[in-house]
């Protein structure tokens, strides 16, 4: 929930604005972004995903949730993102992106089991999210948060793209879902993976376009690799880089009988790719905020997973889909 949640208030960080009722509000939008997108997701693969052995427990096939509360339930996380949109943070251009947003996310949601591609719409939605929180503070976009957005987009271009659609082309293939790993030719034979090498360079590609992009940000003078004459930015970036290339590389390279491993990967590919941007950020969020205040950005980003998983799924931490 933290992921979309943060990417408005990243938006406008990045824009400049750092009043606390201002990114709070945007914090909200962001959460309520997150429960429009996924229950919408749920919604829509109600009858898919009862097909399947891995996901058939989710509350909609499992009938713990109606298809009617579920459409409640996305529907009024939509109104009400919009509402406070309108009240407190209201000028054209930035509500006409919040609509394209969620428009994105929406058509992602009905037809991603129809189209090949249909991460790059769900990614622009992620994209336009945070040039929504950067205009909420002012029209004029710094190049910065068009940075910080596109990380974003990176970053959920890999999570769905090749990660989701990777661990799902078995149940993918058998119902005719044309993913990106599937028209790379990721087949399932003798139930083991194969993997095209052309899969694993435009995976790999994806990867190291995301980690170039959070550069920029340094060679651009933006930030900094140090803090207080430290290059402690530096140090983690270099550090997080470094373990996503071999976590991009464990996720490919693991057997599909080993799929509770997979899922651990790519949960740690995404929750360290999120951190890119605070680490990005580090310096500038220091001289504009505090070091603490960053220092505890990071340890809720880090602790708010650990702990609803381990709360929603006990000692696993993680769920089996």
């Amino acid at each position: 929930m933290l992921f979309l949640g943060f990417a408005p208030v990243f938006g406008a960080i990045a824009n400049n604005e750092f009043s606390f009722s201002h990114l709070a509000v945007l914090f909200i939008i962001g959460i309520l972004t997150h429960i429009f997108g996924f229950v919408q997701n749920d919604y829509y693969d109600g009858e898919i995903d009862s097909k399947s052995k891995y996901v058939s427990s989710r509350p909609i096939p499992a009938g713990c949730i109606s298809k009617k509360t579920a459409f409640i339930i996305f529907t009024s996380s939509l109104m009400i993102s919009l509402i406070l949109a309108i009240v407190f943070l209201f000028s054209f251009v930035s509500f006409s992106f919040l609509l394209f947003s969620f428009l994105c996310m929406g058509f992602y949601n009905k037809y991603s089991k129809r189209f090949f591609g249909m991460e790059y719409i769900l990614s622009m939605g992620v994209f336009t999210l945070g040039i929504f929180g950067a205009l909420t503070v002012s029209n004029s976009i710094s190049s910065l948060a068009i940075i910080v957005s596109l990380l974003g987009f990176m970053q959920w271009l890999f999570s769905v793209g090749i990660s989701a659609n990777l661990k799902d082309v078995e149940f993918d293939s058998k119902l005719g879902i044309r993913t990106t790993p599937r028209v790379f030719r990721v087949h399932v034979s003798d139930k083991k993976l194969v993997i095209p090498l052309s899969f694993d360079f435009y995976a790999f590609t994806i990867k190291s376009i995301h980690i170039i992009i959070a550069t920029l940000p340094f060679f651009l003078g933006y930030t900094s690799i140090f803090i207080y004459y430290l290059p402690i930015p530096g140090i983690c970036f270099i550090f997080i880089s470094i373990i996503l290339f071999y976590l991009t590389f464990k996720i490919l390279s693991t057997p599909l009988k080993e799929r509770d491993k997979i899922l651990i990967y790519i949960g740690l590919q995404e929750g360290l790719a999120f951190l890119l941007i605070p680490v990005t950020l580090m310096s500038f969020l220091t001289e504009k905020i505090s070091l603490l205040a960053i220092f505890l950005l990071i340890l809720i980003l880090i602790l708010w997973p650990i702990f609803w998983f381990r709360f929603l799924f006990g000692k696993r931490m993680i769920p089996l889909e």
